[in-house]
């Protein structure tokens, strides 16, 4: 598949600002059966973001826009292939790193009692790994509601397993606290996902990734649930949302600020 996506995020202020350092997350990532053959980022006041690749292997531009300002907007564009071959290299580096826990992704009771009720029956088996996760995102998608109103981007796992319900970043954080919990190294995605027939979507989306001895990484959206198609696209990863947010910024003012996200997905296979 072929897609083009363009995310838009608007910041406005209710005056004038003095500065604004921001980095952002926003070109797709080459590798695990995708490639970004296009990409290009607007920045408004002709600001020239620099770039770097972070230590998960993210694509970073970042900026600092030091002159007065009410307002920003950053737009990305890009074109990815997705469904393509998997890595011959299984990317085992860093596992490790996705086994540890800080908060928002904490070692709490209900995150044990989880990972105890979906236990691997064969930890030395790749398919046996794969049935506990898989059975851990369907529990996700069927026992946790799907509510904007009810958490932030602060939120941390306990706060999900209390309320039962959040989006999908909550979802994203709780599945890779109970992966870990089982021994499964996992990762955060943040990402984009198409759905046929429409061309626009109100936000980015998350899940996670679970590196399987043998298998590699493999992405499970406990949102939906799934395992991830051809119809995600993956930004940056991570161990958990402030690693791979697809944008972080500090302003310099009095003001208070509003943003806006627009995320648009078209498939151009044909």
């Amino acid at each position: 598949m072929k897609l083009e996506i363009q995310h838009s995020t608007r910041y406005h202020y209710t005056g004038p600002i003095a500065e604004t350092v921001m980095e952002v997350r926003l070109q797709p990532m080459d590798g695990n059966g995708q490639r970004c053959t296009d990409f290009k980022l607007e920045v408004s006041h002709a600001v020239k973001p620099r770039t770097y690749i972070d230590g998960f292997g993210n694509h970073v531009h970042y900026f600092n826009l030091v002159r007065p300002h009410a307002g920003l907007s950053v737009i990305s564009r890009s074109t990815v292939e997705t469904g393509l071959d998997p890595d011959d290299d299984e990317g085992e580096e860093l596992v490790q790193d996705f086994l540890r826990f800080r908060s928002p992704v904490k070692d709490v009771e209900g995150v044990r009692e989880l990972a105890l009720r979906y236990r691997v029956s064969d930890p030395t088996s790749p398919a046996a790994v794969e049935q506990a996760l898989d059975d851990l995102t369907v529990s996700i998608s069927r026992d946790f509601t799907y509510d904007r109103t009810v958490t932030n981007v602060y939120s941390a796992v306990d706060d999900v397993l209390n309320l039962r319900a959040g989006v999908c970043q909550d979802f994203a954080h709780l599945f890779l606290a109970v992966a870990r919990d089982m021994g499964v190294p996992a990762r955060y995605v943040s990402g984009y996902i198409h759905s046929p027939g429409e061309k626009a979507a109100t936000a980015s989306h998350a899940w996670a990734e679970a590196w399987v001895a043998g298998r590699g990484w493999i992405g499970f959206d406990a949102t939906h649930p799934v395992r991830t198609t051809p119809h995600h696209v993956r930004l940056a990863v991570g161990r958990d949302y402030t690693d791979a947010a697809p944008t972080r910024g500090v302003y310099v003012g009095s003001a208070t600020g509003t943003m806006s996200i627009s995320v648009k997905t078209r498939d151009v296979s044909g």
